[in-house]
């Protein structure tokens, strides 16, 4: 048994040993596992997994998968396959490690392939619904975000993206689309189609999906594109907006830090104003959304 450079534990062990929770991981696609299957075959596991250890009924000992599925799923392949894997690297957490400190771990130290907006968005509604002894919520959106590491608009898109229409939410699972395209598409959606946004959004979002699948001949889903489309060109002047919210969130990050208080922002709303308005500072939207946010409250 070691430590590395980050003075955590971690041995060799067997990957028979290992048990993957059921419903833990918030993972939906993972990848290409016989590329990454391929990959270990030839380079061998060069980042371990992250496993709890435990003793089972017969005290043997055991571990719990928290981070590594595709990896473990790829040396299960090579195993089935026939490969001698031997033993494989592993990073050893304290057995009593809390549930929500169990999903703070897999985000964290979740290499490689990135989780997309829907993943994301079910890891943070899971922390949400945690609550404390007296049955109180337990983290704010502010506090996920600060445990994840990640921006607070990045948390509320995350979440956002799960009420989506059910056939979007699917493209952005099956990896058809990301959360930035069709954000984007919304955006510019609300702005042209004003109260009819969502239905004509989605419309334009199916049919750029038609239209990237006309000579797909893969047996995956194409990817969408939305880089010549007429729709997401009326949204082309926002990195303007996008570099102004930055700034606003800067804002309301030191004042929620500072008041303790929670922040709601919707960023669509924010943009439809602010073109509607071309005098209308970001101090001025910042102020609006702390007594929202104030009177939402009472």
């Amino acid at each position: 048994m070691k430590k590395n450079s980050n003075s955590i534990i971690y041995k060799e062990i067997n990957p028979s040993d290992i048990k993957v929770m059921d419903g833990f991981n918030q993972r939906i696609d993972f990848g290409d596992i016989d590329e990454l299957a391929a990959q270990i075959k030839e380079q061998g596991l060069l980042e371990a997994i992250s496993v709890v250890p435990y003793l089972n009924e017969n005290g043997e000992q055991k571990y719990l998968l928290v981070n590594g599925e595709r990896r473990y799923r790829a040396i299960q392949k090579l195993i089935a396959d026939g490969e001698d894997v031997g033993l494989i690297k592993a990073n050893l957490l304290p057995q009593d490690i809390s549930d929500d400190q169990l999903f703070v771990q897999q985000l964290m130290r979740n290499e490689g392939k990135k989780f997309n907006d829907i993943e994301l968005g079910m890891v943070c509604k899971r922390l949400l619904e945690i609550t404390d002894e007296d049955g109180h919520q337990k983290y704010s959106r502010a506090d996920v975000a600060k445990m994840l590491g990640k921006n607070p608009g990045v948390i509320t898109y995350a979440l956002q993206s799960l009420d989506y229409d059910p056939r979007i939410v699917e493209m952005m699972k099956n990896g058809e689309i990301g959360g930035t395209e069709v954000r984007r598409i919304y955006t510019a959606a609300r702005k042209k189609y004003g109260e009819d946004w969502e239905r004509m959004g989605n419309e334009q979002i199916l049919k750029l999906r038609e239209k990237a699948n006309e000579n797909n001949e893969s047996d995956k889903p194409a990817k969408v594109s939305i880089k010549e489309d007429d729709l997401y060109g009326d949204v082309k002047d926002t990195k303007t907006f996008v570099a102004g919210m930055k700034t606003l969130l800067n804002y309301i990050a030191h004042y929620e830090k500072k008041s303790g208080t929670e922040i709601e922002l919707d960023i669509m709303d924010m943009y439809t104003e602010l073109k509607g308005n071309d005098k209308l500072t970001l101090r001025e939207l910042f102020e609006k959304a702390v007594k929202a946010s104030m009177s939402n409250a009472m």
